[in-house]
């Protein structure tokens, strides 16, 4: 299935940036929320097939056109993993009392996340003629995403579902945090050194379901090692109630880090010709693009107070963190950005280390910031061309719609943190909103509270992911490391709910698999509305109202929006 007519149209290119702007807000807000943002291809692809189904009027709707739409759409949520996952680590430092450093100023801030996205796009070009089309690599997601284009499930019963699920979520999460924000802490496990607070969440269900058991009950596992048996076995021998939990979130952040750096290098060093060779490849396109990029990728880096060396190396590792985030996201569907960046930016303070001098922890972050956004674009855009190859859509329209909204995206990424900062700055860093990716980008700039615990933890993981590297195919990865030091860090609240929506799938694979496919809508649909609906309170917290007066008043919108979805027009199915 092919199409000579274009498919980027006016309004593919302006629901695609309206749902990029969608999926950046709610998901910085679960990304802060759950420590996760699960791919955003499969409700990009319902909601923008479904608008423009509506926009339609019973005309035939272009599949190729809703391609387009849902692949730019995509965008929003990369970003939005790029900038939550690194960017909130300066608060931590700041409430912490580490540092006096400050967030950047917006504009730079914003031209920051921009280049870094249309960079990541522009790297990822030359990589499509041996990833997707000679390789065929499976990426998974995006090819999820076709499947549902050819069979037609964009819109109809599929958007109400979504729609009216997403509604339901987003009511429950405004009364739950009028009515019991903290959640419900088992205070009289206390004595016994066991800190529990339970977390009523909808969405962390949906992403269990999403991330599947393996990864799933791994975290849970890393929760109950941790917090049933590390943090009691610590408290009991002595150590202080409040340390405890620090020292046992050291180890787990060594072990995600550390599980990180082993899959880079157990994954990277026998497919080093294959992830690299793309970019030297005469049939590469786009070269010339990326020369381009570079030139404005150098003068806001620069801008923002990164010095030349620290420059080029950024630029460099730029470079070769996009190359395997798009073959990892590839083959596993997996895509650890924020170490990516976290890698380059030590590489960046080890050189500066060797030199008479010093660089500002600022330039480090903002390194960090660049390669993370640049990578979990680049993953991102594998799964556009792969949905686009499948469907036949053109390849020149997909990435004409990644770069529009890429831009969309990146400009407003700081503004939405901007506001999410203000309206949950008491929550964050809590059990409610523990942001831990951006803690660990925090801890490898500026330092951990148990050094010796963190290196263990990484040493640990690097060792586990070599070994499992080399078992038998049917024994890899049957006990996933990094969910597991998640685990490890957020504790049982939070696995408890990721753990329930793992187990729901397990069971309708196994009984009712012809429910997979809407259950997983479902899941999407209650993971989108509880992530608008919590930064949309916050939004109209920081516009004078209190919160509760905020939430009667999405709740009344959201009440609407369901009473909607629910209703079916004659005809309809």
């Amino acid at each position: 299935m092919s199409s000579n007519k274009s498919a980027l149209t006016l309004r593919a290119a302006l629901i695609a940036s309206f749902l990029s702007l969608f999926l950046l807000a709610s998901t910085s807000y679960i990304a802060l929320k759950i420590g996760a943002a699960p791919w955003p291809v499969i409700f990009s692809v319902v909601v923008s097939g479904g608008l423009l189904k509506l926009l339609d009027r019973g005309r035939k709707t272009d599949i190729h056109e809703v391609n387009v739409a849902q692949a730019g759409a995509s965008i929003g949520g990369l970003v939005a993993a790029g900038v939550s996952f690194t960017i909130p680590g300066i608060i931590f430092l700041q409430q912490a009392g580490q540092t006096d450093l400050q967030i950047p100023d917006l504009l730079p801030l914003s031209l920051l996340c921009v280049g870094a996205a249309v960079l990541g796009i522009l790297l990822a070009i030359p990589m499509k003629a041996t990833f997707v089309d000679e390789e065929q690599l499976p990426y998974p997601a995006g090819t999820a995403g076709a499947e549902l284009l050819k069979l037609g499930k964009t819109g109809g019963r599929e958007l109400r579902l979504i729609t009216a699920l997403g509604a339901s979520a987003a009511l429950f999460a405004l009364l739950r945090d009028v009515y019991f924000p903290a959640g419900f802490a088992l205070s009289f496990l206390v004595p016994a050194g066991i800190f529990i607070t339970l977390l009523p969440m909808p969405l962390a269900i949906g992403s269990g379901y999403i991330l599947g058991p393996r990864a799933s009950f791994s975290w849970m596992g890393g929760a109950a090692v941790g917090w049933l048996i590390i943090v009691p076995l610590l408290v009991n021998n002595g150590m202080a109630a409040a340390t405890a939990p620090v020292w046992v979130q050291n180890l787990g952040m060594g072990m995600v880090l550390g599980s990180g750096v082993g899959f880079f290098l157990s994954y990277v060093v026998p497919r080093i010709k294959r992830i690299f060779g793309p970019f030297f490849d005469a049939r590469s396109n786009g070269k010339w693009w990326i020369s381009l990029a570079v030139l404005p990728a150098v003068a806001i880096l620069l801008w923002t107070g990164v010095p030349p060396l620290a420059v080029f190396i950024t630029l460099a590792g730029t470079w070769m963190m996009v190359a395997v985030a798009a073959r990892m996201t590839g083959e596993t569907n997996i895509n650890p950005l924020e170490q990516f960046g976290i890698f380059v930016g030590l590489l960046v303070s080890l050189a500066y280390a060797l030199m008479p001098g010093e660089i500002p922890m600022a330039a480090v972050f903002m390194v960090v910031v660049f390669v993370s956004v640049a990578c979990a674009v680049a993953g991102d855009a594998g799964h556009d061309f792969k949905s686009a190859v499948i469907i036949g859509t053109s390849f020149r329209d997909v990435v004409r719609v990644d770069l529009i909204t890429a831009v969309v995206s990146g400009a407003a990424a700081p503004v939405i943190l901007g506001v999410i900062f203000s309206a949950f700055q008491s929550q964050l860093f809590s059990d409610i909103m523990p942001a831990p990716q951006a803690r660990m980008v925090a801890g490898s700039i500026s330092g951990f509270a148990f050094p010796l615990v963190f290196w263990s933890g990484f040493a640990l993981a690097l060792v586990g992911e070599f070994i499992n590297s080399r078992l038998p195919g049917k024994w890899q990865n049957l006990f996933l490391i990094m969910p597991f030091g998640i685990g490890l860090f957020l504790g049982v609240g939070l696995a408890l709910p990721i753990a329930l929506g793992a187990w729901i799938r397990m069971r309708v694979e196994g009984k009712y698999p012809n429910l997979y496919g809407s259950i997983l809508l479902m899941a999407a649909g209650v993971m989108g509305g509880e992530g608008i609906a919590g930064f949309a309170a916050g939004a109209l917290t920081i516009a004078g109202l209190n919160y509760a007066q905020g939430a009667a008043i999405l709740g009344g919108i959201f009440g609407l929006i369901l009473l909607l979805a629910l209703i079916r027009k004659p005809g309809q199915s």
